[in-house]
């Protein structure tokens, strides 16, 4: 508990020291993902951009299922797009969507996290299963 409300802090930290959020990414060797949050810092009542690119890392067509979670500091947990995709070898699919924040939601920092299952997909290397994240941080005032 004490290291996971440390890396809470640091998070916070960090993200009052840059005013334009950068993009999370994470690569495994199949999949290439990253996420943004615009703006970093939201009222209750606002809305957030989620930007987010899936790449296909591989010579082959994959297939995955694309899902962005939020994830409360009150500990509430929401699905906010699952989507199957299939993309060409080495190729980026853009994905972008509002996260409307309710009027009575909870304040602190959200963590929004991009996943991609590769279970299904047509990638032979792929380990049945395989999945690959990443995540980014918005504060909600």
């Amino acid at each position: 508990m004490k290291n996971y409300v440390m890396k809470s802090f640091l998070a916070l930290a960090c993200l009052a020291l840059v005013s334009m959020p950068l993009p999370v990414s994470a690569q495994s060797s199949d999949v290439g993902l990253s996420i943004a949050a615009s703006p970093a810092t939201v009222s209750r009542g606002g809305t957030v951009v989620v930007s987010a690119l899936v790449t296909n890392n591989t010579s082959k067509k994959m297939r995955a299922a694309v899902t962005i979670m939020s994830f409360s500091p009150c500990g509430t947990e929401t699905s906010l797009s699952y989507q199957r995709i299939a993309l060409d070898a080495g190729r980026t699919v853009a994905l972008t969507l509002l996260y409307p924040i309710s009027a009575d939601a909870c304040q602190g920092t959200y963590s929004l996290t991009i996943s991609a299952d590769l279970g299904n997909g047509s990638v032979k290397n792929a380990a049945a299963g395989a999945t690959s994240s990443a995540t980014a941080y918005v504060t909600v005032q």
